[in-house]
């Protein structure tokens, strides 16, 4: 891994997050590139008077002056933290925010992103969703969202990761051990029974099987009612550190009525949860 991407808004959610940054680009020996995307409000001259004019114009060198104030902090924090080796590299770009955090993704090669999360309710949660969860929806890259009070000790002992027994789900695993190789975790492999039957420990077994005699390596099937109440107890349980989960694109129609469980864990979760990307 080479390169880390970290978006932020200034927010206690996104310092949050670059913590988690530094960590995993001190293990993994990897750059972090800094990013704040701002908009510029949509306005026509006959709406503006020359004062309103003059400021609107001047609202780039607002940005870029608020960002290079901020600057100054993140080599602090990382300085305080012991991580003041890391390289760091810091883009500023006009644009809408999750437009720009992909394309950046894309044209810069970026193997990781790391930014923060607030969380969402109800029909804003539905149909608004968060940059975050949108990011992680189309990103060509694994996503990695940090909850605001999730804390993190530099150790990953305990990694779940959610399976539906997909054949690309044994592919996805592989990469997942690779990635976090230099943590040496156990990953736990979870699925959720609702139905109460004996389909899904058998379909559990099978997948299993895949990588029978491989350490560090345990599967779950769960029982309950509710998915995400079933896995945020068990991730409660077995002190889980990082929540890995496959997301795929998904139209609209798709997405209103089959809503993203990757989105809707990480507006929920108080742990980081790991898009990884499948088209």
């Amino acid at each position: 891994m080479n390169k880390i991407l970290f978006p932020t808004d200034f927010s206690d959610a996104a310092e949050n997050a670059f913590i988690y940054a530094l960590h995993l680009a001190d293990r993994f020996g990897a750059q972090i590139i800094t990013l704040h995307a701002f908009e510029l409000p949509q306005v026509s001259d006959i709406d503006l008077t020359p004062n309103l004019r003059k400021f609107y114009d001047n609202m780039d060198l607002y940005e870029f002056e608020s960002y290079r104030d901020a600057i100054p902090p993140l080599v602090e924090t990382a300085r305080a933290h012991g991580f003041e080796h890391v390289e760091m590299q810091h883009v500023l770009k006009q644009g809408d925010p999750e437009s720009v955090i992909l394309e950046v993704a894309e044209n810069d090669a970026i193997d990781l992103i790391v930014m923060g999360t607030t969380g969402a309710r109800g029909l804003k949660e539905i149909f608004m969703g968060s940059t975050a969860g949108e990011v992680m929806e189309n990103a060509h890259c694994p996503v990695l969202g940090v909850p605001e009070k999730a804390t993190f000790d530099g150790k990953l002992d305990h990694i779940a990761f959610a399976t539906d027994f997909k054949e690309e789900d044994q592919h996805t695993l592989h990469l997942l051990r690779i990635m976090f190789a230099p943590f040496d975790p156990t990953i736990h492999c979870l699925n959720v029974d609702l139905s109460h039957t004996e389909e899904y420990t058998n379909r559990m077994d099978k997948f299993a099987a895949a990588f029978k005699g491989q350490a560090n390596l345990e599967f779950h099937v769960l029982e309950g009612t509710d998915i995400y109440e079933a896995l945020t107890n068990c991730m409660d349980k077995t002190n889980i550190d990082l929540l890995a989960m496959v997301t795929h694109q998904r139209n609209f129609l798709e997405e209103l009525f089959h809503y993203s469980k990757t989105k809707r864990m990480v507006y929920h979760s108080h742990t980081p949860v790991l898009a990884l990307h499948v088209q």
